[in-house]
């Protein structure tokens, strides 16, 4: 009976208690929303007007944090679609070391907020310094992931194009670079040609390259070592009637380069000569000169040769051969 009672109470009327409420819920919202408060925002930090002759030569903050005070409905409205963002116009700086103060007028407020109730919470000031932007020439080398395998021989110069770039940037960080260092190249396992294009490591430095990529081209083979034994020395006189006597008789060359021309070398294709030219008969300790065919290593086993050189066989006279210095195998 009571709850039937209460039932017919709520029913009557139901289409006008409903507006009703719906009202109410309204009503409150609008109440709410223009009741004031504060709230924290990260806004983005631009600079513009940096003249092209500076540049700031350290990080610079991307955000600044502010409390707005305003009505709820003027935030939220600011939060979701505002927008906001901090401009610091620098078009005046000069070189050096500058303190900028942060304030709501660097904000691109609307209308519905008074600067007067903008705080700036951090950073306060903005601490800026400015040097000098300069362009030189540097020097471009090659770095190469690791060492170089010890069974890889890079045969002739490598190229570099250009092998040299321009760098742009603060003065004091630009003064301060030499040479630039190609990223890391792989040559483990690679035979032949190589052209390969590489960007320039940078690391922090904080300057433009011009160009930023550099063109290597190289030839890699893989090294091999032969031992060549036996080779007589070749005299080098100009006097063919002196009795000549050397030691050793004979040399072993080991020879390092590239494997496919190490390996078709002869002994023919190598000299070990002996230079006596101008020289009169006496006892002399001398280094040999060695030919070897190009991009090819050698190492002889010898370091010295003892020579004697003896006058002329008796009965003979110490005529010469008439000739320039000419090339002699040893007897």
């Amino acid at each position: 009976m009571i709850i039937d009672k209460i039932l017919k109470a709520i029913s009557k009327n139901l289409g006008a208690k409903i507006v009703s409420l719906i009202f109410a819920i309204f009503l409150w919202l609008h109440v709410t929303a223009q009741q004031g408060e504060s709230q924290a925002f990260r806004v983005p930090l631009v600079l513009v007007g940096i003249p092209d002759s500076l540049t700031i030569i350290h990080e610079v903050p991307e955000f600044i944090e502010v409390t707005i005070r305003g009505s709820r409905s003027a935030l939220m409205k600011l939060r979701l679609l505002g927008r906001m963002k901090a401009t610091v116009d620098l078009s005046l700086v000069k070189k050096g070391r500058h303190n900028i103060t942060l304030s709501a007028s660097m904000l691109n407020l609307s209308e519905d907020f008074d600067s007067r109730d903008v705080l700036v919470d951090n950073p306060k000031t903005l601490v800026l310094n400015f040097e000098s932007i300069i362009t030189k020439s540097v020097p471009v080398k090659i770095a190469y992931k690791g060492d170089i395998p010890g069974d890889i021989i890079i045969t002739s110069q490598p190229v570099i194009i250009p092998s040299r770039v321009k760098i742009k940037g603060a003065s004091s960080i630009v003064n301060g670079i030499s040479v630039l260092s190609t990223e890391e190249m792989e040559i483990r396992n690679r035979k032949g040609k190589i052209k390969e294009e590489k960007k320039l490591f940078l690391g922090e430095w904080n300057v433009t390259v011009i160009p930023d990529k550099v063109l290597i081209e190289m030839e890699v083979h893989k090294k091999a070592f032969r031992t060549l034994a036996n080779i007589p020395p070749t005299l080098l006189r100009d006097d063919g009637t002196l009795q000549v006597e050397y030691s050793p008789r004979v040399v072993s060359l080991t020879i390092e380069g590239p494997e496919d021309i190490v390996k078709n070398i002869e002994a023919d294709d190598v000299s070990v000569i002996l230079n006596i030219t101008a020289r009169t008969p006496g006892s002399y300790r001398l280094e040999p000169e060695v030919i070897v065919p190009q991009g090819v290593e050698y190492l002889l086993d010898v370091e010295v040769f003892e020579i004697t050189i003896l006058g002329p066989p008796a009965g003979k006279g110490s005529e010469k051969d008439g000739n320039t210095a000419k090339k002699q195998g040893g007897p």
